[in-house]
Formats: structure tokens, C-alpha cells, sequence
């Protein structure tokens, strides 16, 4: 009687498991996310950036040449079916944008980076 109430809970792959066929795969996310990063972006641009993930987070690791390519490729991560989150806790930002932020910008270039992260600024 219990049983059939939990059938349909193990039937299914939860989105942060499913592979590249629609098949299980403890790595699917990190797979699918190399794929539509592939797909997005020049390879030159992310060197050697790397893709894993912990449960349904994906875990960026590697240097990314400017923050509105990390901007960017945090949007394509997060359209990948199962993230529910992007950590790039691993990732280096060129030595421009520390330069930048290490410079005290002045008001107009913090209006550009919110314009930057947010699209329009505040």
C-alpha cells in the first residue's frame, strides 16, 4: 500500500542528474553546462576554465578575461535545466577589472558597472 506512493519519487532523475541522452548521470548538469558554455562562447575566450558540480550548484574554477564575460556565463549557466546556482568562488577576473576596483572608480565608472551587471543603471 505505502509502496505505490513512492514509486513515482524514484522513477523520476531529479534536472541536476540527467545526462546528455536524458539517461542518469551523477555529472549530467556539469556536462550540459559544457555544452551550452561551448556553444555561447569562443574557446580562446575561457581558457581554461572548468565546469563541475556539487548537487544541483554548478562550480566554475579557472580565469575569465573580463566581467562582463563572468556576467555572461553566469546567464548561461543559470539557463541550463537543474542549476539552481552558479559558484565562482574558483574564478579569477582579468587584472583589468582589480585594477579597476582597487582604483576607487569614480561615480560614472560604478554607474557603468551597475549598467554592466544589471543592464540599465540605478
Amino acid at each position: 500500500m505505502g509502496q505505490s506512493t513512492f514509486t513515482p519519487l524514484f522513477k523520476t532523475i531529479p534536472p541536476e542528474r540527467i545526462g546528455l541522452f536524458g539517461e542518469y548521470d551523477h555529472k549530467g548538469l556539469a556536462k550540459r553546462v559544457s555544452i551550452a558554455v561551448n556553444q555561447s562562447f569562443d574557446p580562446n575566450e575561457l581558457g581554461n576554465l572548468r565546469i563541475k558540480q556539487r548537487g544541483a550548484v554548478v562550480v566554475l574554477i579557472g580565469e575569465i578575461p573580463s566581467q562582463r564575460v563572468l556576467i555572461k556565463l553566469v546567464n548561461v549557466v543559470m539557463s541550463v535545466n537543474g542549476a539552481i546556482d552558479v559558484e565562482i568562488n574558483g574564478i579569477s577576473v582579468a587584472h583589468r577589472l582589480r585594477n579597476y576596483l582597487e582604483n576607487k572608480p569614480s561615480r560614472e565608472a560604478l554607474v557603468d558597472l551597475l549598467t554592466l551587471i544589471n543592464g540599465t543603471p540605478d
